[in-house]
């Protein structure tokens, strides 16, 4: 998900420097839904819903003027990440096309068509939305809330070779030996962003308050 990119660096020197990498504290490699960890994947079905005003406030722009309450039902985080990409551009006829979609692969295709489109105007909400989408996918999902939780502190890699911006731009085979370049893992941030604010609704609950300090 996001602009391809060919990998760069030098051939790895030495194929065991690779580790395990399924420790409490090490990487936790993931890319397609139906693979190991595909639920991290933004195209793993997961019915969720949002309402129009949250989503009219992430986008900056409102995204049903005819009718504004009410929320949006989607089932994938790749279908919500496509839409908020269209309403950010006012692209109303993508909009409906991506809703009306039920592959993630497709919405993906529609979304990349959204007239009007720049990097700059994408770039400026485009991980908050992701953050928004997968709070949304993981807390009301609660079975995929407890994998989320449950991959501890580790750092979390969309090993997406062909994706340097959502991922790191190389397959999980590779990635130990190219570590220091990567890409930016975007998607990864943002499951790690999920986590932390899944952990602190945990830690709310346990003790009975509505307030648990931010995590640095």
């Amino acid at each position: 998900m996001g602009r391809k990119s060919k990998s760069v660096g030098p051939k790895p020197l030495d194929s065991s420097q690779s580790q395990a990498q399924d420790s409490d504290t090490g990487y936790l490699f993931f890319h397609m839904p139906n693979a190991k960890y595909g639920e991290f994947c933004q195209w793993f079905p997961s019915v969720f819903n949002v309402t129009k005003d949250e989503i009219s406030k992430l986008v900056g722009r409102d995204i049903d003027e005819a009718d504004p309450c009410g929320s949006i039902t989607f089932n994938c985080a790749e279908q919500f990440m496509m839409f908020c990409k269209a309403a950010r551009f006012t692209d109303r006829t993508h909009q409906a096309e991506i809703l009306a979609s039920s592959s993630p692969k497709e919405q993906k295709s529609l979304g990349r068509k959204t007239v009007g489109f720049t990097h700059d105007e994408w770039d400026l909400i485009k991980s908050e939305v992701v953050e928004a989408g997968n709070m949304a996918k993981f807390t009301q999902n609660a079975h995929l809330g407890r994998k989320l939780l449950a991959t501890g502190d580790r750092i979390l890699v969309e090993a997406a070779s062909k994706d340097r911006v959502w991922g790191i731009g190389y397959n999980q085979n590779r990635a130990m030996d190219f570590q220091q370049h990567w890409g930016e893992n975007l998607l990864g941030k943002a499951l790690m962003v999920t986590r932390a604010q899944l952990r602190r609704d945990e830690l709310r609950k346990q003790r009975g308050d509505w307030w648990v300090e931010e995590e640095n």
